[in-house]
């Protein structure tokens, strides 16, 4: 098969990690991939080396980063139907809300020229959504309008959990259930599954003590991740257990914010910001626990890799979270918004070592049972075959 790949940016984060993965692993099965991407935000880190490296064949298209503005989306429109009649590819799929907009209106008008059996199949997979948390009521409304005009000339939409489908089909009726199918991520966690508890980790390097317990983030520091309320419930958490220490790996434009409110909290010497970081072992074996306070999320990377490297998992309890982690076996679930329960579990785990050890144990078995590099491109280019196998009948 042919694929064309289009996503907004190739940023630290999920959706850029999975779609070099699954086209690296297309390729090595003998499919022609081609992946478009724009331009990075402001003081985003980069991940295109990931795809030069992978020796993928990729085309930049600068407009299509996330940022909306009507010239320049037009512009990068133009070039994806452009790129498409290029190409002539037998499958079209789009990552995230902007490049899932431009590349499937890219791809309505290609088909609209072809006979049936040389039409393109269109598929968009959500890895979050913007459907709540991210605008008003008003922009949210207007979200889910879109995308459902959006599905109605998508052959497939994607989900990558059962709780974001049900969402997508029964919350906000953005698709319908025939037409979607969940594909859970899939990782290159070996070398985090393979890892020793007492691998080589960061804590010298950031003055910490061997046994003192520290609590860690990975993310971008962006108000959808809620990390004030991961440091609001961390001071309340160290004034009961002293030993501890809050370690935020990423970047992002509440980086100032936060260190204010941690200094405010007066946690300040507590708190490590540790920025992005490539040395994925050693971060995740600095963790005792692995936090996340988000207000919505698709699939978090940082949970399933906190997971496989057998670190202990304390997570708010939205989007496809609960799909990741089973309450009181893989890890902790609490409330969103909740930080006296997160408090609570934080102070929990950070008494307890041998319960962070069965939790960190049970879902690195659990890691490695449903995350997989293989299993995604399986289910991936089964997908493919079944979606163009039906549209060119």
């Amino acid at each position: 098969m042919k694929i064309i790949r289009v996503i907004a940016r190739l940023n630290v984060g999920g959706p850029a990690r999975h779609v070099v993965l699954l086209d690296r692993g297309l390729r090595a099965r003998g499919h022609e991939t081609l992946l478009v991407h724009g331009s990075l935000d402001t003081g985003e880190a980069s991940l295109e080396h990931l795809a030069l490296t992978g020796g993928l064949r990729t085309l930049s298209v600068p407009e299509l980063g996330r940022r909306i503005n009507l010239l320049s989306d037009v512009r990068a429109y133009v070039q994806l139907v452009r790129t498409i009649y290029r190409e002539a590819p037998d499958v079209v799929h789009t990552h995230t809300a902007k490049a899932g907009t431009l590349g499937r209106l890219a791809a309505l008008f290609y088909n609209a020229s072809r006979p049936r059996r040389r039409r393109c199949v269109v598929i968009h997979t959500f890895h979050g959504h913007v459907l709540s948390g991210y605008f008003g009521a008003a922009g949210s409304a207007l979200a889910r309008i879109a995308e459902r005009t959006l599905a109605t000339v998508s052959d497939r939409i994607i989900a990558i959990s059962p709780r974001q489908r049900d969402e997508l089909v029964g919350r906000f009726h953005v698709a319908t259930s025939a037409q979607t199918a969940v594909v859970p991520l899939g990782l290159d966690i070996q070398p985090l599954l393979e890892q020793a508890v007492d691998a080589p980790n960061l804590r010298r390097d950031l003055g910490i003590g061997g046994s003192d317990v520290v609590v860690g983030f990975v993310g971008r520091f962006v108000p959808i991740k809620n990390i004030a309320l991961l440091i609001q419930a961390f001071a309340a958490a160290a004034r009961v257990a002293p030993n501890m220490w809050l370690v935020l790996a990423g970047d992002g434009p509440l980086r100032g914010e936060l260190q204010a409110l941690a200094d405010s909290s007066g946690v300040a010497q507590r708190v490590r910001f540790l920025g992005w970081t490539e040395d994925l072992s050693a971060l995740y074996a600095t963790f005792d626990i692995c936090a996340l306070s988000s207000l919505n999320e698709g699939t978090p990377v940082a949970i399933i890799e906190a997971m496989a490297a057998a670190r202990a998992v304390i997570a708010t309890a939205v989007g496809g979270v609960p799909d990741i982690v089973d309450d009181g076996r893989t890890g902790i679930l609490v409330p969103s918004g909740d930080w006296e329960a997160l408090t609570a579990a934080i102070v929990r785990l950070a008494g307890h070592r041998g319960e962070r050890l069965a939790l960190g144990a049970a879902g690195r078995l659990e890691a490695a049972r449903r995350f997989s590099f293989e299993r995604l491109v399986d289910d991936i280019e089964q997908l493919y075959q079944e979606a163009l196998t039906e549209k060119r009948r």
